[in-house]
């Protein structure tokens, strides 16, 4: 049932403004230029674009309790809500039967409060009548079994139908909404993962098999698929790896290659999407992507065609460093706005309640997440959900409301920060997080390496490599987190620890990099596989790559008792893994092996290349060693704060200093050095110095 908005002219031209002024830009600069909003509680006043205060809200649900919620959200100082992404059975109930009255009558009040809509397209929830009707566009787990309804993301991404579906409600939403200004912004789906293994699957696997290796004959080479008798004649023989059929025996080269493939089909899917989106609106379009951690997707490429990068995520009060890491990541995706889509307010999500997870019971650690998130960059802080659902699945999700409509514990923390946004606006809109000098390589793809072809025992890249990003931070290091092979040169030093391939892209960009002038920090646990999860033939990290360096490794051994590391100065153990180097003269030693059959050889060594240098590590050292590195080689662009206290300087259009915010994300009372004075930071406490002074 489609109509037309009836807004009063004031707003529609107030709203339309915003549109073009602040939701259309598809760059961080532009965006960064847009007036920012924020209301203040007491006044309700209103500064369209960002950065906001979002929730998830479910208007299908909220019946009549839609104009409450809207004054309340007025109050606390909410200006942006998501909708639609599992209202899917609301919006067209019966097949070609849509219904989207009471979405418009929504957004009409949301527009009219001056609260930003995100139309979602609903389908990681199909409805009841297309499963029935159709359940070929199931997936099928590694049991063989046909996932029933029920749930959410029970489809399969490689279904023609179900793709046909997707883009048909797509293009319904788009031409009824695509127009409407009190829309800003569009999400695609939810939270892209899950593995299939029905026919459509195999199939386009297959295909996606033949695109990549060209030749049945190539893909044996280059998987050496001798070992056990698996050389195949064709690529229809070829199996998806089902773990319920062979287990962890599959060959690592099919398993990464399967990994690769559901990450391009759920990219593929989403685009369609986007493009059918793009047919009807200018506004930028986004998904939110699942914490990396346990995602299947190569965020790389999703983000590459949309235009807001977007993420969820429910770190603890214990562990706030995590957002920074991931919008230290989120920011190097592009030159693109990043949201933090989904968080927690009170406890973190799922269907039961976490044990003293809870953000209220660490006062003012809710705030410090906030304003962490928006010192790093963030446009977006968006809360799942507003009101928490009186029944169904996550029952026990935090919320800012109860089912029953009092503001959980601390809620009031939120409505700080909005007052704190207002109070700022004209600063945070006018300024961005000063560059960085340093980078550090993450990616998606190379846990799926580790994942293939395990190395060491234990091991796990996410927890390794957002530990190394706490090293950095904790060192006081301003950095960004990029995907290997994003530009460098604007960075004087690139950390790569735990990269087991390097392209030949990847390898001659770093080389220039290095021989203009760069410092490249590699290791541990790096260059040592190639891009089918197979071990170089020629030498550890390949020969052409370690002649570059005037390196050899010599041995590679697993981290033992008997082997310790150490500068000279001191001693550590070593973890994980030992790669022993013989450098060529001209090398620099900075670290050996002690005892044990590695003993004496080079565990860490300066390789001199051009006018910069490679620092190859060979085992995971300790953060103390760490440190003293970082600060060696960072030198002037290292901050002094106690660890966990972060620090980000701003910058105005014309890059000119423009103050600083600095977030204490621990439980314990830090301090950090600015400009020659020493601050005192409470436990999660925030510390806002625009370039005028002011706290």
């Amino acid at each position: 049932m489609k109509r037309t908005m009836n807004l009063k002219s004031s707003i529609t031209t107030i709203l339309l403004a915003w549109f073009s002024g602040a939701c259309a830009a598809i760059s961080a600069e532009t965006v960064a230029a847009a007036p920012a909003p924020a209301a203040q509680a007491q006044t309700n006043s209103f500064r369209p674009g960002a950065p906001f205060i979002g929730v998830s809200y479910y208007p299908e649900v909220a019946g009549d309790l839609l104009d409450g919620d809207v004054r309340h959200m007025g109050d606390i100082g909410v200006n942006l809500v998501r909708c639609g992404d599992f209202a899917w059975s609301e919006l067209e109930p019966r097949e070609g039967q849509y219904e989207f009255g009471w979405m418009h009558h929504a957004v009409d009040k949301f527009a009219a409060a001056k609260i930003a809509v995100v139309l979602c397209t609903p389908t990681a929830a199909p409805p009841v009548w297309l499963s029935e009707a159709h359940p070929e566009i199931l997936r099928v787990n590694a049991a063989g079994q046909r996932i029933g309804h029920g749930g959410r993301r029970q489809y399969c991404p490689n279904s023609p139908l179900y793709r046909e579906y997707s883009r048909r409600i797509a293009a319904q939403l788009g031409g009824e909404f695509g127009k409407d200004p009190g829309v800003v912004a569009w999400q695609i789906d939810n939270e892209f993962w899950e593995d299939c293994y029905c026919d459509n699957c195999l199939a386009a696997f297959h295909e996606w098999l033949k695109q990549r290796y060209g030749t049945i004959e190539n893909l044996n080479a280059l998987w050496l698929t001798k070992v056990w008798s698996q050389t195949y004649q064709s690529f229809d023989q070829i199996p998806l790896p089902n773990p319920a059929k062979v287990g962890g025996q599959h060959h690592p080269s099919l398993r990464l290659a399967y990994r690769r493939f559901m990450s391009d089909s759920y990219v593929s899917y989403c685009m369609e999407q986007a493009r059918e989106l793009r047919r009807h609106t200018a506004a930028p379009i986004t998904t939110n992507g699942h914490n990396p951690r346990y995602q299947r997707i190569d965020y790389t490429e999703l983000f590459r065609g949309l235009d807001v990068v977007g993420t969820d995520s429910y770190a603890d009060p214990a562990n706030l460093l995590r957002y920074a890491f991931e919008a230290d990541w989120m920011r190097g995706l592009g030159d693109k706005p990043f949201w933090l889509a989904e968080t927690a307010s009170t406890w973190a999500a799922g269907t039961v309640a976490g044990g003293g997870t809870d953000f209220a019971f660490a006062k003012g650690a809710l705030r410090a997440k906030m304003w962490l998130n928006y010192a790093l960059g963030a446009e977006t802080v968006s809360f799942w959900l507003w009101r928490v659902h009186w029944a169904g699945q996550e029952l026990e999700h935090g919320s800012l409301l109860y089912p029953w409509g009092d503001e959980t514990a601390n809620t009031p923390e939120i409505r700080q920060v909005a007052q704190e946004l207002n109070q700022h606006s004209d600063w945070i809109k006018s300024t961005r997080p000063a560059p960085c000098p340093v980078a550090m390589h993450y990616g998606v793809p190379e846990q799926w390496l580790f994942e293939a072809t395990g190395i060491a025992e234990g091991f796990d890249y996410d927890s390794a490599i957002t530990s190394f990003h706490r090293m950095l931070a904790n060192a006081g290091v301003t950095r960004d987190v990029i995907a290997p092979g994003a530009p460098v040169d604007a960075y004087r030093m690139v950390f790569s620890p735990y990269v087991p391939y390097l392209s030949a892209d990847l390898t001659k960009q770093m080389r220039r990099f290095v021989e203009a002038g760069g410092t490249w920090v590699l290791g541990p646990l790096s260059a040592c596989r190639t891009a089918d999860a197979t071990a170089h033939r020629d030498g550890a990290y390949g020969a052409e790559f370690e002649q570059w360096l005037g390196v050899h490794v010599r041995h590679r051994l697993p981290a033992h008792p008997s082997i310790r590391f150490t500068d000279g100065k001191d001693t550590f153990d070593c973890k994980w893994w030992c790669d022993a180097y013989e450098p060529q003269s001209g090398r620099k030693t900075l670290a050996r092996y002690q005892g044990g059959v590695l003993d004496g050889l080079a565990a860490a060594v300066e390789c001199p290349v051009g006018r910069g240098r490679v620092i190859l590590v060979g085992t995971q050292a300790p953060e103390t060693w760490w440190r003293g590195l970082f600060h060696d080689l960072a030198g002037p662009n290292v901050y002094a704060a106690t660890p966990g206290v972060e620090v980000r300087a701003r910058t105005d259009s014309q890059g000119r200093p423009a103050g600083v915010i600095a977030v204490n994300t621990t439980a314990a009372a830090g301090s950090f050095q600015w400009n020659g004075q020493q601050h005192e930071l409470a436990p999660y406490d925030v510390w806002l110095a625009p370039s005028t002074g002011g706290k």
